[in-house]
């Protein structure tokens, strides 16, 4: 009996124990699939593992990725799997060559960026530029300096007037350093920065304070004695009063002519312009002498004015005069080839023929071409004149030495008219008063254009006729040459046969004695 109660109680202990698990895996299953939680009922009555990254959570650096029907769980971006194990993520380091072209890169934890060198930054697009220091910061370098901005940095140059020391500007005394800025005729004075150039009486630097002081003589600017061209009184009166004021300049400090070389030059133009439209009306340059006077005091204010201009160019023109001067002003004597162009003619020369001798620099240089429509003025007494085929320039530098060039310059001129044979390249000879070709060679011509090689500086021109007139001067030589000839032969035939008769009647008398001597 008790026996059949323990095999009784143990049934419905077994009973109770599965029925308790059955309830247990019920509660436990996923949705009531019988499948344990995290996995679901397949059609084919399995359980499979259909869980989404909500579910779950990845290691260390990785990142759980939705598969279909599944997950995964991989490396973020940045990192990967060591080689040896793959269960664990690992930082990828990223600054390999060429990554970052234009900075540094610098790896981080998963990533990377770059980092731009000093001085420069990054722009909307992520690449590195330039910073511009000298507009970020304008007193960057100070204000004895200048700034420079370079390509990731920037470099500080001291004004002129100041040198560098332990970086930092500091004034120079030209006065001390470089006795020769002022010659020998002016006395130095320091300035912060610069200097300037007091002249001795009888001396000028023409204004121009930081120049040498030289000699200026007015002789030139004198107006000769007797007829004075009309349209020339006012201007030679104007250049010797603007010329005595910059031999009298005031000593007490920087200051500059009453009237400076543009209002001159104004003056100038307006002057030769009265000139030519005088010489319409019959009242203008006649002679060879009114020629020169009139050439040489255009050449006179030209060499004037010239160092006053305040630009480096100056250029003025008319309907009857050209201007163009080039003013160059430096402590150091300028080099290289110099070009100016009219609208007939272009001069070529060197600063170095302009300058002349280079222990005489006076700190400045310039050269001019003055061209004249009108080349009826130049026509003087001569003929030659008449037969003008270009337009007359004065070609005038600071070369004191202008007779003996030690480089010739080159003019061009544009024909104003047809020239069925080759021109004379010619100048304005002022001891001749009239055209010369002495000094100037012809070296190529064409149908429209000349260009001609002066060893000398003075006005220039090109000529029709000459050849032919010296070639009609050859044949009046010729002439009178055959004339001088024929006349010595007749008389020679003639000397000739009185001789013969002479002496026919002295042997005649001689041979009638004999008869006579030998009769007896």
């Amino acid at each position: 009996m008790f026996w059949t109660t323990v095999t009784h109680l143990s049934k419905s202990m077994g009973v109770f124990l599965f029925l308790l698990i059955l309830a247990f895996l019920k509660s436990h299953s996923a949705e009531g699939t019988g499948c344990l939680n995290g996995l679901t009922s397949s059609p084919a009555s399995t359980c499979v593992d259909n869980r989404t990254c909500v579910d779950v959570a990845c290691g260390q650096h990785e990142t759980c990725v939705n598969e279909s029907g599944t997950f995964k769980c991989k490396c973020s971006v940045g990192f990967t799997y060591k080689s040896s194990k793959m269960d664990k993520c690992e930082d990828i380091n990223e600054c390999n060559p060429g990554v970052c072209p234009k900075g540094k890169c610098v790896n981080t934890l998963g990533s990377y960026y770059c980092q731009c060198d000093p001085g420069m930054r990054y722009d909307a697009n992520g690449s590195c530029v330039d910073v511009d220091e000298c507009t970020a910061h304008p007193q960057i370098c100070g204000e004895d300096s200048t700034c420079l901005n370079t390509n990731g940095s920037y470099s500080c140059h001291c004004l002129p007037g100041f040198k560098s020391n332990i970086g930092l500007c500091f004034d120079i005394n030209e006065c001390v350093e470089e006795k020769r800025y002022c010659g020998n005729k002016g006395l130095c004075h320091n300035l912060i920065g610069s200097y300037w150039c007091q002249c001795s009486p009888g001396s000028t630097n023409y204004g121009q304070n930081g120049t040498k002081c030289v000699e200026l003589s007015c002789d030139p600017q004198e107006a000769r004695p007797g007829k004075t061209l009309p349209g020339l009184g006012n201007l030679m009166s104007l250049l010797r009063k603007n010329c005595l004021s910059l031999r009298n300049s005031s000593t007490s400090g920087p200051s500059g002519p009453p009237l400076g070389g543009d209002v001159l030059l104004k003056e100038l133009i307006n002057a030769t312009d009265l000139v030519q439209l005088n010489h319409q009306h019959n009242s203008g340059p006649h002679g060879s002498s009114d020629v020169t006077s009139f050439l040489e005091t255009v050449e006179n204010f030209i060499r004037l004015i010239a160092p006053q201009l305040t630009e480096k160019t100056a250029r003025i023109e008319t309907n009857y005069t050209e201007a163009n001067i080039l003013v160059n002003r430096n402590k150091t004597q300028p080099t290289g080839p110099v070009s100016l162009t009219s609208e007939n003619a272009q001069l070529d020369t060197t600063w170095e023929t302009a300058v002349g001798d280079q222990n005489n620099y006076p700190g400045f240089a310039f050269v001019s071409l003055v061209s004249f429509k009108n080349v009826h003025i130049l026509n003087g007494n001569s003929s030659q004149t008449q037969q003008l085929i270009s337009n007359a320039v004065i070609v005038s530098t600071g070369n004191p030495n202008s007779t003996n060039l030690y480089q010739p310059v080159n003019l061009t001129f544009r024909h104003l008219e047809f020239a069925d044979k080759d021109p004379d390249c010619v100048y304005w000879s002022e001891e001749n008063g009239a055209w010369s070709r002495q000094g100037c060679n012809l070296v190529i011509t064409n149908a429209t254009h000349t260009l001609c090689s002066c060893n000398h500086l003075s006005t220039f021109s090109l000529l029709k006729g000459l050849q032919q007139e010296k070639g009609g001067q050859l044949s009046r030589v010729m002439w009178a040459g055959i004339l001088v000839a024929l006349a010595c032969v007749v008389l020679s035939l003639t000397l000739t046969l009185l001789c013969r008769f002479a002496s026919r009647r002295r042997h005649g008398g001689r041979n009638h004695l004999d008869v006579k001597f030998f009769r007896k």
